[in-house]
């Protein structure tokens, strides 16, 4: 997958968290003493050949950046390309302003416009899972899609008990219809895993 670079969203604090996230991103949360959150995602990119990454940050990103250093653990410590920290783009006049991930992606715009890959594969940085992105990157190329979303099938009671989902209904062609965020009533048991592909340009004009 050697056009296609990640970017993943750290998010900021979690109010259903606690404590645990007051002076941490999500993606620093401890895994098992020895993980955090976003080493799912990135030891997945890697396998799946991806090694231009950049981590978009929103606040209290410190210890986030002392886990993660140069990306010499996931062999993203390199001449070329490698593991890149994204802080939010901020100035004096807009502390405290930004509301979400797309202002969060505005401090990442530089980073991929001097990139050369032609996708980019945006994801959460506290999806728990390991997955080879290659079928995914295929299948978008194949459809011609403007976007393809990962999802995944879940039970009835699986989404009643996580609650923050954002949940996806699909036509025959498998093209995504409508999206709702923590539906209070389910048309769909399609769930987004907070991933998606695109093509770079795309992303830097949405932004």
């Amino acid at each position: 997958m050697q056009d296609t670079m990640g970017i993943i969203v750290t998010g900021g604090v979690n109010y259903r968290l606690n404590e645990l996230t007051m002076t941490r991103a999500v993606a620093a949360l401890p895994i098992g003493c020895r993980y955090r959150l976003i080493d799912f995602v990135l030891s997945s990119m890697v396998n799946s050949g991806i090694f231009n990454v950049g981590v978009a940050t929103e606040y209290n990103y410190s210890s986030l950046m002392d886990h993660l250093g140069s990306g010499k653990e996931w062999d993203l410590s390199r001449k070329v390309y490698g593991l890149f920290m994204l802080p939010p783009n901020m100035t004096r006049e807009s502390v405290q302003t930004i509301k979400g991930e797309m202002d969060v992606l505005h401090g990442a715009l530089s980073f991929l416009r001097r990139s050369k890959q032609t996708y980019v594969l945006l994801t959460g940085g506290n999806v728990i899972c390991n997955m080879r992105y290659d079928d995914a990157l295929e299948y978008h190329k194949e459809t011609g899609a403007d976007i393809t979303m990962i999802y995944n099938d879940l039970s009835d009671e699986e989404i009643d008990e996580i609650r923050n989902v954002t949940v996806l209904e699909l036509d025959e062609n498998s093209r995504v219809t409508s999206m709702a965020d923590s539906p209070r009533f389910h048309k769909s048991n399609h769930v987004s895993m907070s991933m998606m592909i695109m093509e770079r340009a795309l992303l830097i004009e949405l932004i």
